[in-house]
């Protein structure tokens, strides 16, 4: 495999494969990324269908193509962020940031036309899977979802949010509920939207606040540790900064176990995801009370919690509905 500034030299179709394997490898590991689409879109559908007394729960030909569209979205997501922040990324690279300076575009490894390439590759494939002879829940969420995440590589057309880590947040981060939206439109389409419970936004929102978990966990520093690059703890200061993953774990907890219980689960499932909010918890107090550079690694317990929210529960509603295809 090409790597470095070898492969920067390349030219042609194989070489640019090889650059783009090398980016799909570090900014986008596919296993894990699938593992992650798959068990979000499952925890939506299972959970759907246990709501609407659907039994037991199924996974059906439309799930695929909504676990593969939901992957493709967040690649996708990861290149317009990777196209739009990439001066600002390179700069930090080179400048000695530990988060960027081995990243493959600031090493020369993978080119910028390389992304680019990637990126209308990707919004290809989406829009072939989704395309429809007829106007549908699903075609209307997906298109709603796609025209906002566009607008989104273009900072929503306000080049202010892209100076500003608050504004980048409130504008950026609720996306994945439309993600959560195109999921719903999908069931919609399959079961009928008859089927469609009350706890609907409770759910959407339980699995939306993981994702801000994640995200906020992941720019908090110790003080000393603080570069140029605009982080929460350097937007805020650290010890707000320290309360924002707890209190989005928190409260996604409580969320999804109020949709367990309107779903008839029993008390194993609350319990798990309560105690992997806990954690988070835990971690966030620990830094508060004493931060340093291993108390700031924050991302690891949001990453758990996230995976244990997702598919934690798509896991209890298969056990306790039955699955079948």
């Amino acid at each position: 495999m090409i790597t470095g500034y070898e492969a920067a030299a390349e030219t042609g179709i194989g070489p640019r494969m090889a650059r783009i394997r090398l980016y799909v490898g570090q900014m986008f590991p596919l296993p894990a990324m699938i593992v992650s689409a798959a068990s979000h879109f499952f925890a939506i559908w299972f959970t759907l269908q246990a709501l609407g007394d659907i039994a037991p729960v199924r996974a059906t030909w439309t799930s695929l193509r909504g676990v593969a569209s939901v992957t493709l979205f967040l690649l996708l997501m990861r290149l317009y962020d990777e196209l739009k922040d990439a001066r600002t990324d390179i700069a930090l690279g080179r400048a000695g940031d530990p988060l960027y300076r081995d990243r493959v575009l600031v090493t020369g490894a993978v080119r910028i036309e390389d992304v680019q390439w990637l990126r209308w590759m990707v919004t290809a494939a989406l829009i072939a899977l989704n395309l429809e002879p007829r106007l549908t829940w699903t075609t209307i969420a997906f298109w709603v979802a796609f025209g906002v995440m566009w607008c989104s590589f273009n900072w929503f057309f306000w080049p202010r949010v892209s100076q500003h880590l608050l504004l980048a947040f409130v504008t950026h981060n609720p996306i994945s509920l439309l993600l959560g939206a195109y999921v719903v439109a999908l069931f919609v389409d399959e079961f009928n939207p008859a089927r469609l419970g009350s706890a609907v936004a409770l759910l959407a929102i339980g699995l939306w606040l993981p994702i801000a978990t994640w995200e906020t966990s992941r720019k908090i520093r110790a003080p000393e540790d603080e570069t140029s690059y605009q982080t929460y703890s350097r937007v805020l200061g650290w010890r707000v900064a320290a309360f924002l993953p707890a209190i989005f774990a928190a409260g996604s907890a409580l969320a999804l176990s109020m949709v367990a219980r309107a779903a008839g689960l029993g008390p194993i499932f609350p319990t798990i995801v309560g105690a992997a909010a806990g954690l988070v918890v835990l971690r966030c107090a620990l830094f508060r009370v004493a931060p340093s550079r291993a108390r700031a690694n924050l991302k690891p317990w949001a990453m758990l919690f996230v995976f244990v929210a997702n598919a934690g529960l798509a896991v209890a509603m298969a056990l306790s509905r039955g699955l079948t295809w």
